[in-house]
């Protein structure tokens, strides 16, 4: 029996590990081992995932120190030669792009094990983004490339990687997406009390935010202020926010903000039926671009660059960038559709986003090993 080391860290990389792990053990011909790295006294799985996908108790864990990000990484690959020396993994799957990917991508490759890269290929080609960067290095470590876009492939090739160790899979955060949804269907569990379907907005920020300066901040209270006269907005809690706004003395003008729903961070079951139940995505990260595609759901994304094309190029991700008006305009046309087509009237769902990337796979994963 073949041992598949599979190493995640950040929730998109969760989401790419869990049904991957969950189909190798279906498999029987595989025993996967998870090896998961979170902050200190973080849960390094959530329940919702846990149950889902049958991962139990005997995950591997590298708690991860307080510090620079360097440090941090010194630290996972410490761990992780510690763990893969005793496992001696027969491939190393690497789930994400984070500084977990990155460390156990260059920590298996030093140590002459075999590394797969999940979700391979995927570039925005903007090199100030440490992402990016570990995408581009993790790709350069991996023996197979598994992608989740046709992207990949090309850029892949582009670079000079074997097509023959280049493999479109499809999209397992769609797996992850499918089955979570199936099992909130079922609880029937409503998120945020108060709300009707199709009838609120949903805003979420990730961390990036805390490297804004002021008037960024501001920029978004204003679009958040505008975007609150015509709408529920629904809005997930993220740590630190409260404080960098007082910082930054535009607390009062968020407590004024009427009809906003600020709530605590819900499961990722939870979030994702915010969001096929919300009119409208607006963020600032590439977190659930794909999953607002698949669900039909128009995204807004305050950034200039995508490493995911598919959303844009097919799907219903717009790239606004910081352009407060053209935020603001954009919004006006999703929520009055009017005489202007609805950007979902125009999407489509890539190929191989259909919930099945994982057992694909594994059928790869069967011929190769």
């Amino acid at each position: 029996m073949k041992k598949l080391l599979l190493a995640a860290g950040s929730r998109p990389g969760i989401l790419s590990l869990a049904p991957l792990y969950d189909a190798l053990k279906k498999n029987g011909a595989y025993q996967p081992v998870a090896l998961l790295v979170s902050a200190k006294g973080a849960r390094p799985l959530s329940s919702d995932l846990a149950a889902c996908f049958g991962i139990g108790d005997d995950v591997r864990t590298i708690y991860l120190p307080e510090g620079s990000a360097v440090h941090q990484l010194a630290s996972v690959m410490t761990g992780m030669e510690a763990i893969l020396l005793s496992e001696k993994p027969d491939l190393v799957l690497v789930c994400g792009s984070d500084n977990v990917a990155l460390g156990a991508a260059v920590t298996a490759a030093k140590l002459g094990m075999q590394v797969a890269a999940v979700d391979a290929g995927l570039r925005s080609y903007e090199r100030s983004d440490a992402e990016e960067v570990n995408r581009v290095v993790i790709d350069a470590m991996a023996e197979f490339h598994f992608v989740s876009e046709h992207s990949g492939e090309y850029n892949l090739i582009n670079e000079g990687v074997a097509d023959e160790k280049v493999f479109y899979s499809g999209n397992l955060s769609i797996d992850s997406l499918v089955r979570l949804m199936e099992q909130a269907n079922k609880e029937s569990a409503v998120p945020v009390k108060g709300i009707k379907p199709k009838k609120y907005a949903l805003m979420l920020l990730g961390q990036g935010v805390f490297s804004a300066g002021k008037e960024h901040i501001g920029m978004l209270l204003r679009v958040l202020t505008e975007l609150a006269t015509n709408i529920t907005v629904v809005m997930p809690r993220i740590a630190g926010f409260d404080a960098l706004l007082k910082e930054n003395l535009l607390d009062a003008e968020f407590i004024a903000i009427e009809n906003l729903k600020l709530i605590e961070p819900p499961s990722h079951a939870g979030l994702l039926t915010l969001l096929r139940d919300s009119m409208l995505l607006l963020t600032d990260t590439e977190e659930l671009q794909a999953e607002a595609t698949v669900m039909n759901v128009p995204c807004l994304t305050m950034m200039d660059t995508s490493a995911r094309p598919s959303t844009i190029e097919i799907g219903t991700n717009v790239l606004v960038g910081l352009d407060e008006e053209d935020i603001k305009s954009r919004i006006h046309d999703i929520l009055h559709p009017g005489s202007h087509q609805h950007i979902t009237s125009r999407s489509k769902i890539p190929e191989k986003w259909d919930g099945a990337s994982a057992p694909r796979i594994v059928a790869v994963l069967d011929r190769l090993l």
